[in-house]
């Protein structure tokens, strides 16, 4: 029998033994039982019948009629409405334990997040992630926006799912990049599968697989965790305007170009912690210069 059924019967008082005891043992039951004890406490402002029949005696005789009130149903029908208006109300909220859990890292921030399971998650500058803390146990899904290294804990699949695409995996080392027009995952132990608009791939340690603009890019992986990691963001043949953004994030600044191609490719490195030597890391090799006024910088060929 269906909740609403439930709910008609049991306000009609016409639920038999066995209905009555199965219901009394739903969710549905206990969230009407806690409002019901709330309207036992309710008290509503004193009522003059007999003024108000009066009122209406009084309007109605004028068309030569005469009303009279069933009171005890007019109170039922109200308690029922009360009733079936608050149900729909507390059961289309969500609880506290259905609201997803979220981590977000500032500008220029790392942040560590250990997840339910002890799996570990280190957020770069300007990411997040989020995920449902009720179905954590029968469902580790991890929504990420921007990029995350991941230390994946043993047990059913974990996913991380970005709108690039879905990496699934079972327990290992990896990092996932999501931002606008690049979608990199590197895997540095165990294995993963990368789904994104063709077919699943599989990455085994040392492997990784990048998109730029939906289009898949060869890339080789190097080292045994991100560099990032070490306060330290390296590239390896990725479009200049990627190495800027980067740069903007970890250290809250803007960035103007003037006749500058964005789109050549770009490979090097810059430090986390340095601003002067990250802006000299990334123009010097490209013979550019760089003009700053507070946290607003030109980009633009050396003169």
């Amino acid at each position: 029998m269906q909740d609403r059924e439930y709910i008609e019967k049991w306000l009609s008082g016409s639920l038999n033994a066995d209905e009555k005891v199965a219901f009394e043992e739903t969710a549905t039951f206990r969230g009407l039982q806690r409002m019901d004890n709330a309207l036992q406490r309710f008290k509503p402002l004193p009522l003059d019948e007999q003024e108000v029949f009066n009122k209406i005696k009084s309007r109605r005789e004028k068309a030569a009629k005469v009303v009279s009130i069933n009171w005890p149903l007019v109170w039922r029908i109200a308690a029922i409405l009360i009733i079936g208006v608050g149900a729909s109300y507390y059961f289309l909220q969500p609880t506290q334990a259905d609201l997803p859990v979220t981590y977000q890292a500032a500008v220029g921030q790392m942040v560590d997040v250990t997840l339910p399971d002890k799996s570990r998650v280190t957020l770069n500058a300007g990411s997040s992630i989020s995920y449902s803390k009720s179905e954590w146990k029968d469902n580790r899904v991890v929504n990420l926006t921007g990029e995350a290294f991941f230390e994946v804990e043993k047990g059913e699949r974990f996913q991380v799912v970005t709108q690039s695409g879905t990496v699934t995996v079972l327990g290992t080392q990896f990092n996932v990049k999501d931002r606008k027009d690049f979608f990199e995952v590197s895997c540095y132990e165990g294995k993963v599968e990368v789904k994104t608009t063709g077919s699943p791939l599989q990455l085994v340690a040392n492997q990784a697989y990048r998109e730029i603009q939906k289009q898949p890019v060869p890339i080789t992986l190097s080292g045994t965790q991100p560099s990032w990691k070490q306060l330290e963001t390296s590239f390896t043949s990725v479009p200049y305007s990627e190495v800027l953004h980067e740069l903007e994030r970890q250290y809250d600044v803007r960035i103007q170009v003037i006749d500058i191609d964005t789109t050549q490719l770009f490979t090097g490195r810059f430090p986390n912690h340095d601003l002067e030597t990250a802006l000299k890391s990334v123009t010097l090799p490209l013979n550019l210069h760089y003009q700053t006024t507070g946290k607003e910088i030109r980009f633009m060929h050396a003169e």
